[in-house]
């Protein structure tokens, strides 16, 4: 039954399914207590996890309708059916009623009778006053339930009436422009609370109370069940899996670790469960939760493993369909049973959601479900830390301290170290390796202690003194006689990369979008449109961007061209290059209008290093060719530094002195191969089917060189990676989420489309800025999208040694802190005198201390 109230809830009409006086039909109330898969897009990221008794409570979404209600406009009711009033419906069971207010009201005409009708929607009346209610501004720290509940409360003529046993605290945030409501689901949420509104209704058709309840789980277990064939008409089983995780890392309040309770660990695993679900057993499927209260050890590891045991399984949800004689409440818990499901379907489950409708009961249903697939994604703070922070180094330092043959300095000299009389300097790096792996990046300049020892075996204190400061790098000039020594301090042993992108800066941690191709007629002088498949982009200083496109119609051979772009995306002109190939890559000065680039001769098939101007609508015809190369490089400079870099396909780099280029020789003075920084180069004619990294870009800003890799059909990570040139170490390798730092219209499981390409660090700016490939919807209905072309920044933060370098160089060497000591040994020079042919430890014998003179050598 249902009763009409006026807008002051004053009982003014009844309707019943056994009367014939007020017909009605087509309702639909559902209540909720949870999202269930289809919906949700909770998460449990940043969010402190005060609902440890429920891992499910991030889920929780409270919603109450009644939609559809529809009479004749004749029917003497119908005329109270406005904007306004409300509707209540009894429940029977808790013998309360609920209010609905109508928001909705749609007057139209029946086509086949041509009866005029009246059809009303409308929300639970609390819902409706929370909605239109906002909280003034407060923050509360370490705020009780019935605290937040008060503020929530106030001035919305409610009564609260909690029966919840939580005793949790939190900090709880009133921002001063978001709704009770609102607030009301984040409560819910914090405190594994379920809520409920009704109220009472006297014999005179007076409401006599307004009452919000909330309770620690709404509903009973009665042991009721549900079995095919007897009560249950339908059943759908939804299992999905894109949220399982068999690798779970745990991060505490102020960073807190499970390490020391968890034999050196920062994570927990599920070996069963990822042998179960996990195709590839040489991986997990990993995720992140954090807790913004728990910072004890043994307790962070107690919550931890809860919350793998809700994350080590696909999450199921059931959609059952029940006879008109069942009888479910929201939140009860039902027993659902049916033996000709394969697998058989003998499940226990809480009714998250439930649809009733008296004028129909058929259309009665319930949901069942451990709620709602909750997103395991990590945070953008974590992901930040990550990079920042690397707990796997920092083990290695501690490893290195208990075992000084675990570490090695390695040095090398990119120039040779015998003087010929054309030498006016030489360069020695110094490398530390830990077990291996090239830890540099982690040493502040102070670490590095040099020492010259001259040839009586006396120290040179003054020139020490001079080069105090020069930290992983030295350059001597002649005359340098004696040996060369360096030393490692592990007090200038720093937690933190030396470079980060700062995603911190942004409220959500998302990248910021600087440009983007416009959907408009981008016609080109060969009347060719574009939008999109731009490969490597440079937003210039009037807003405007060049940038390259490969070009594939001349099936003889692989062509390019530079398009020119105004600020707002549109085409404004072009030039076509031909043998200009994909052009992944390319360097540009703006100030002479040169481009920087490689063609492969259609008429001698041969590769070049080549400048040009950029020419608006035509052919390039000023090109000036530096010197022949024997492969497809992608290509960039650092004109500041006189520096090319360019990458293979096959993952190798190599680094030119421009110099040397432009009088036609090809002598690296720094080599190296991505697989060394763990990355998987994409074999030639291999689709990558996400074992594999996809490489796209790379920039140069001396000493660091950045690499994109990321394959068009999203089945690998998007990576963005730095490495320190001058020492080769990594300093960081990010990997871009998809939705978290760009944000997608056309999410990729919808068929979107995010592919990185190219990289440049704007030096002025303090920024990276990374051109993506990426899909949009174009109408309304999202039923047409279209890939176009965007660059998006992130900052770049530094880290700040300036501290250590107020220390005073010592008058005498101490011995204490030196992880290692490693002579330059100096041999004949005839050899290879690149980074690459220099980097074993061949340079030195650390075990032994032995120190090797650098002297004046004869010119041949």
């Amino acid at each position: 039954m249902y009763i009409i109230l006026d807008k002051n809830l004053k009982r003014v009409a009844t309707l019943s399914t056994n009367s014939d006086a007020n017909p009605f039909w087509g309702e639909v109330v559902e209540r909720q207590i949870a999202d269930d898969n289809s919906n949700s897009d909770d998460g449990i990221t940043g969010v402190s996890t005060f609902n440890s008794t429920d891992p499910n409570a991030n889920s929780k979404s409270w919603n109450d309708t009644l939609t559809g209600l529809t009479m004749l406009q004749s029917a003497p009711a119908a005329q109270y059916l406005t904007v306004g009033n409300s509707v209540a419906g009894y429940d029977d069971v808790h013998n309360h009623w609920r209010i609905y207010r109508i928001y909705q009201v749609d007057e139209n005409i029946d086509a086949t009778s041509g009866a005029h009708l009246v059809t009303v929607d409308a929300i639970n009346l609390a819902i409706y006053k929370l909605n239109k209610t906002i909280p003034p501004q407060k923050e509360i720290k370490d705020c009780k339930l019935d605290q937040a509940m008060q503020w929530i409360m106030a001035d919305t003529g409610w009564d609260l009436q909690n029966n919840c046993s939580s005793g949790l605290f939190a900090d709880i945030n009133f921002d001063g422009t978001s709704s009770s409501q609102a607030a009301l689901q984040t409560v819910l949420s914090t405190y594994d609370a379920e809520a409920d509104a009704y109220c009472h209704i006297d014999s005179n058709g007076i409401v006599t109370d307004l009452i919000l309840e909330l309770a620690d789980q709404l509903g009973e277990n009665e042991g009721k069940s549900i079995t095919y064939g007897q009560n249950m008409l339908s059943v759908q089983r939804e299992t999905v899996d894109t949220n399982l995780v068999t690798k779970l890392y745990i991060v505490g309040a102020n960073n807190a670790s499970i390490a020391e309770v968890n034999n050196g660990k920062n994570y927990i695993t599920d070996v069963s469960a990822n042998s179960l679900y996990n195709t590839d057993q040489n991986t997990w499927l990993e995720g992140t939760i954090t807790s913004d209260t728990i910072t004890e050890p043994k307790a962070l590891l107690d919550w931890g493993l809860r919350e793998l045991r809700l994350y080590n399984h696909p999450r199921i949800n059931y959609a059952v369909e029940v006879t008109q004689d069942f009888q479910a409440n929201l939140g009860d818990t039902i027993k659902v049973i049916d033996l000709s499901m394969n697998p058989i379907l003998t499940t226990e489950a809480r009714v998250i959601q439930q649809t009733t409708s008296e004028s129909d009961p058929s259309q009665n249903k319930v949901v069942l479900g451990e709620f709602s697939t909750v997103k395991v994604i990590t945070p953008a703070f974590i992901r930040n830390m990550e990079q920042r922070w690397n707990d796997h180094v920092k083990k290695l330092f501690e490893e290195a301290r208990e075992n000084a043959n675990a570490a090695t300095v390695s040095l090398i000299t990119p120039l040779g170290s015998t003087w010929y009389n054309t030498d006016t300097s030489k360069r020695v790096i110094a490398r530390l390796f830990i077990e291996g792996e090239n830890v540099t990046s982690y040493l502040s300049p102070q670490a590095f202690n040099w020492q010259k020892i001259n040839m009586d075996g006396t120290r040179d204190i003054g020139w020490e003194a001079d080069h105090a400061k020069d930290g992983y790098q030295v350059t001597i000039e002649p005359p340098f006689v004696g040996t060369l020594l360096v030393t490692i301090d592990d007090t200038y042993v720093k937690d933190e990369a030396e470079m980060w992108i700062d995603t911190s800066s942004s409220a959500d941690g998302s990248w910021n979008k600087l440009w983007e191709t416009k959907d408009a007629a981008n016609k080109d002088f060969n009347g060719d449109q574009h939008i999109g498949a731009l490969q490597f982009s440079y937003l210039l200083s009037d807003g405007s961007v060049l940038s390259s496109y490969h070009y594939s119609k001349d099936k003889n051979h692989s062509d390019c061209e530079f398009i020119k772009w105004n600020a707002d995306g549109t085409l404004q002109s072009m030039m076509f290059v031909t043998g200009g190939g994909h052009c992944g890559s390319f360097g540009y000065d703006e100030s002479s209008n040169t481009i920087y680039t490689e063609i492969k001769d259609p008429i001698d098939g041969k590769y070049y290093l080549v400048t040009m101007a950029y020419q608006a609508n035509t052919s390039a015809s000023n090109i000036t060719r530096w010197c022949q190369v024997k492969q497809y490089f992608r290509v960039n400079v650092d004109l500041k530094n006189n520096l090319w870099l360019g990458s293979t396909t096959s993952g190798k780099v190599y680094v030119c002195q421009i110099s040397d280029l432009q009088t036609g020789n090809f002598k690296p003075i720094i080599e190296f191969k991505l697989q060394d920084f763990k990355w998987k180069p994409l074999p030639a004619g291999t689709t990558n089917n996400g074992a594999y990294n996809t490489l796209q870009a790379n920039g140069i800003s001396y000493p660091f060189a950045f690499f994109t890799a990321g394959d068009a059909n999203n089945a690998d990570d998007k990576h963005v990676m730095c490495i320190n040139l001058i020492t080769q170490s990594m300093v960081f390798d990010y990997v871009v989420e998809p939705m978290q730092d760009i944000k997608l219209t056309v999410p990729l499981e919808n068929g979107g489309h995010l592919e990185p390409e190219g990289i440049y660090e704007d030096v002025n700016n303090s920024r990276l800025i990374v051109g993506f490939n990426v899909s949009e919807y174009r109408d309304a209905a999202h039923t047409v999208s279209i890939a176009h072309s965007a660059l998006y920044t992130a900052p770049l933060k530094i880290r700040d040694d300036s501290k250590d370098l107020v220390v005073e160089y010592p008058e005498q060497d101490e011995g204490e802190n030196d992880e290692a000591e490693q002579p330059v040994i100096a041999g004949n020079d005839n050899a290879d005198d690149s980074d690459a042919s220099s980097d074993s430890d061949e340079d030195g014998d650390e075990s032994t201390g032995e120190g090797t003179k650098i002297e004046d050598g004869d010119n041949d």
